[in-house]
């Protein structure tokens, strides 16, 4: 280990990533280890303080005792068209009411009604399904669960950016390198299993900029199979500010309305209207801006007056300071009518996994949002299915020590991802890595390529991107941390090829996936995964059947939600 500078750690168990996924693989590994065994948990940024889940109000759909698990898992799968791992979705529902007993034991609070029952909302696209959040929201959600790993006597290491998976000569993943993001010091982990637990890929749109999903790339890169490429998180965007409530609003009497004054919603989604899931209105969006029709507002005049506080502060510490920073402002700029787009925020794409976590790669595991496990996750169940594959896949690691010989790090290996990640540092070199990002979000980010697809434009975004990631193979970085940045967007430009070679590959329509030269969805020939994986000569995408074990695709019939059938009577209609 001398022919590297840098330094080495040796633990069992290695989790990367410190979104929710992350913190739960690595309480969930420390709990069901033997006394002594070594669990390591490592983040880009400083962890409790970092990601989607920190950075959000936290909502979590949770299934309490009198809930009606069954009927909550059929509308999951029938909201995920059938493109759900079945098993891990109600093995995460099933453990949810436990993990939130976990949660108030480290502090977390819980709004409570006067009669004492949890207060829950409806999520949209959901009909039985119960979100809550903790007060504090993401940001002391992510900090408890850190203190809860101290405590437990996790090691923590703090900005350490990951940069490749150490694979042996048996196949078999023995920890990863990666470097220090502030330093640039070099930095080798060696471990028995390794779960990857980073984010998905958002080519750094949305209000989390940082969110770039390296960690899927690398396991792709070792050898493991990434799914679900062809869907995203479509959802709508606005220029003014961050609003994270839209749904909540929408319950409260707000609605989208294009250039003419035209409440459109119901036009293109005759039964959950504005209450649609949010890839439904992007759809919509997308379509009524092709139409000529834009631009587009979220009219949130129709919130009643009583109710307007309730969306203009927050207990999340950053947003409550957003609003009061706006002061009086916020009242004219929200409750009239915004501009809003349809974005792509972000990919569904993760590593292929059984419903245990494990990857076709020996001691590689995923869990977060890195993990493959839906297609489509609602309001509630980004965070909520992060917190259950977390623990299963920190319970599943555990289980593999007792055959996981110990990590040999070959010396030679080291060495070559040692001159890899380090070659590109330049003292001379131009910090390029944010033109080429946003050359290409100019091409993932279009209306045209990103919502509705159609194979002329994947074909030509996909020359583009492949144009630009031959570009950015010669490009150096001056300092480290255009060496992260370089990293990341090397990455993107790799899950864009992906994300476009999916989409030509999926020749139907489904959840997020809209191709506008097939619009019906098939489901003889595509109810199925598209898995992907890498060989020598260029990605090849394959389809995998998904097992059904509790029930059929589309379970929960298209029929009028319990809610608005509930809001019609009342209104007459």
């Amino acid at each position: 280990m001398r022919s590297f500078d840098g330094l080495h750690t040796q633990t069992d168990i290695l989790v990367v990533g410190g979104g929710a996924g992350g913190l739960l693989a690595a309480l969930s590994a420390k709990r069901a280890a033997p006394h002594g065994t070594r669990v390591t948990l490592v983040d880009s940024w400083m962890i409790g303080r970092t990601g989607h889940t920190a950075f959000s109000n936290a909502w979590i759909i949770v299934v309490l005792p009198d809930d009606d698990i069954d009927g909550i898992l059929r509308e999951i799968v029938a909201g995920n068209d059938g493109i759900a791992d079945q098993v891990l979705v109600r093995e995460t529902l099933a453990g949810s009411y436990a993990c939130l007993l976990d949660f108030e034991a480290m502090g977390m609070k819980f709004a409570r009604e006067p009669d004492g029952s949890y207060a829950r909302r409806p999520t949209r696209g959901l009909d039985l399904a119960r979100v809550m959040h903790p007060d504090g929201g993401g940001l002391e959600f992510s900090w408890l669960l850190r203190r809860a790993l101290e405590a437990e006597g996790v090691q923590l290491i703090d900005r350490l950016f990951i940069t490749g998976l150490l694979r042996g000569d048996d196949g078999r993943i023995n920890g990863a390198t990666g470097i220090n993001s502030r330093s640039g010091e070099f930095h080798v982990i060696s471990a028995r299993s390794t779960i990857v637990c980073t984010n998905a890929i958002t080519f750094r749109s949305g209000f989390v900029r940082d969110i770039t999903g390296t960690g899927t790339l690398l396991a792709y890169r070792a050898g493991a199979a990434l799914r679900n490429a062809e869907f995203s998180y479509v959802r709508p965007g606005t220029p003014n500010f961050y609003f994270e409530g839209i749904t909540f609003a929408i319950q409260e009497g707000a609605h989208f309305v294009n250039a003419k004054g035209e409440a459109f919603m119901r036009k293109h989604e005759p039964i959950w209207g504005d209450e649609a899931d949010v890839p439904r209105i992007a759809r919509a969006m997308a379509l009524e801006k092709k139409a000529g029709n834009d631009p587009l507002y979220l009219d949130m005049s129709g919130v009643p007056e009583h109710m307007r506080d309730y969306f203009i502060q927050s207990k999340v510490k950053w947003m409550d300071y957003f609003f009061r920073k706006l002061g009086s402002e916020v009242r004219t700029d929200m409750f009239g009518k915004t501009p809003y787009y349809a974005l792509n925020q972000m990919t569904k794409m993760g590593v292929r996994t059984g419903p245990d976590c494990r990857s076709d790669v020996p001691g590689l595991l995923a869990a977060g949002l890195g993990q493959a496990g839906c297609a489509n996750h609602f309001a509630g169940f980004h965070i909520g299915l992060c917190i259950g594959n977390g623990w299963i896949a920190g319970r599943s690691a555990v289980e593999d020590l007792d055959s996981a010989p110990e990590p040999r790090v070959d010396a030679k290996a080291v060495q070559a991802l040692y001159q890899e990640t380090l070659q590109p540092l330049k003292e001379t070199a131009q910090a390029e890595s944010d033109r080429m990002l946003r050359e290409l979000q100019q091409i993932m980010f279009a209306y045209d390529v990103g919502i509705l697809k159609h194979a002329d434009r994947l074909e030509s975004a996909l020359e583009k991107v492949t144009n630009l990631a031959a570009r950015l193979q010669g490009l150096g970085a001056p300092h480290v941390h255009e060496l992260v940045r370089l990293k990341e967007t090397e990455a993107m430009l790799l899950a864009a090829q992906l994300i476009l070679g999916a989409s030509l590959y999926r020749t139907e329509s489904r959840l997020s996936h809209f191709r506008e030269d097939y619009e019906q969805k098939d489901d003889a020939n595509w109810l199925c995964w598209v898995d992907v994986t890498d060989t020598a000569q260029a990605p090849v995408f394959r389809k995998t059947p998904i097992p059904m074990p509790y029930c059929s695709a589309y379970a929960t019939p298209d029929r009028i939600p319990s809610r608005l059938q509930q809001r019609m009577t009342a209104a007459g209609s």
